[in-house]
């Protein structure tokens, strides 16, 4: 069944490729059509934004089928190990996730030193820290160590436990975020209205906080440390969005009631989060340290025997030893034989 949607989804009919332009090219015009009168910016135009912007991607897919774009790539090694691997897979979005925060932090920067914001600047600082558990896990697991002797296992353990140090400093530098929210300072300039970006974070926040769950639950199924400790991140990541979506709520929706309510869940909610990833950082740090012990332990242990026994080798006796003496004995007694002989006498 799963290799029948492969190949349907390398090769669609041409059919469902015709019907998935018509319906983007139907609802790209609608949106230009919308902005045109003004109404772009409606709420009720959401839905035509989401669909134009759905099939726009879906289109430029059919395209690349029909070219044979995608049937070409499926027989490449890294592609099918994309695939097959679900390691790989994590792996991949990881890095994409680092790519993202990045540009956010070097176009936050931007925009702080411009907009003279406190806030931006926090949220800066922030991303940077969010970079930092990914990076660690992908340079020490897979691009660290590589060429010298230490195995893929200690590696692992080694990327596990210094991700656990990052997401104690990643819930540390939230919570600069968590008091100027609470402080309502978190200010936002919105180029469309609050209602339409609101409902649009939150779509993006819920969507990525299910598959972060999703994804934590499925990593430590694995025997893979380093993976697990690339999905604990992401986890950690969706819960800091989590709080950033119920203070926007709050505060854009209901600014009148928000704002009682907000001074209530906002400390609440954000010191349990920042807590949260404490403890799943010192979690992670604490075991890994733990692991690394035992790991070097044994490691010492295999060399003291292999030392031990290269020593016995060389203090035993040569094999020969006891033959040679055994061999010496007759001889001697040989030529006391003679010499008795040779004075006339004999032996009894």
């Amino acid at each position: 069944k799963r290799d029948k949607i492969i190949k349907f989804l390398l090769k669609p009919p041409m059919w469902l490729c015709v019907t998935v332009w018509i319906v983007g090219i139907v609802s790209l015009s609608g949106t230009i059509t919308l902005y045109y009168l003004g109404w772009g910016l409606k709420i009720w135009a959401l839905p035509v934004h989401i669909v134009s912007a759905v099939f726009f991607v879906l289109s430029v897919y059919a395209v690349l089928t029909v070219i044979g774009v995608p049937e070409k790539a499926k027989d490449k090694p890294n592609v099918k190990k994309f695939f097959s691997s679900y390691s790989t897979r994590a792996f991949v979005y990881a890095m994409g996730s680092i790519a993202f925060n990045i540009c956010y932090v070097a176009f936050g920067i931007i925009i702080a030193n411009l907009e003279r914001s406190a806030w931006l600047g926090v949220l800066v600082g922030y991303h940077v820290f969010l970079i930092l558990p990914r990076v660690e896990v992908l340079v020490t697991a897979k691009l660290h160590g590589r060429n010298k002797a230490e195995d893929a296992e200690k590696r692992n353990v080694r990327a596990y436990s210094n991700c656990g140090l990052m997401l104690v400093m990643l819930a540390v530098a939230i919570v600069p975020v968590i008091r100027m929210t609470i402080d309502d300072r978190n200010s936002y300039n919105y180029f469309i209205s609050a209602i339409v970006y609101v409902v649009a974070i939150a779509t993006y926040t819920f969507a990525k906080l299910g598959i972060a769950v999703y994804n934590f639950k499925k990593s430590h199924k694995q025997n893979d440390l380093s993976l697990i400790a690339v999905k604990n991140a992401s986890l950690a990541d969706a819960l800091i969005s989590l709080f950033t979506l119920q203070a926007m709520m709050l505060k854009e929706l209901h600014p009148e009631t928000g704002a009682r309510l907000a001074a209530k869940l906002n400390p609440v909610i954000g010191a349990f989060i920042s807590l949260g990833i404490f403890a799943l950082g010192i979690h992670m740090l604490r075991n890994g340290r733990k692991m690394l012990k035992r790991m070097e332990a044994a490691e010492a242990a295999v060399l003291e025997i292999r030392s031990g026994g290269e020593a016995d080798v060389d203090d035993a006796p040569p094999e020969n030893s006891e033959a040679g003496n055994a061999e010496a004995a007759p001889s001697d007694a040989n030529s006391d034989a003679r010499q008795d002989d040779d004075n006339g006498t004999a032996r009894p």
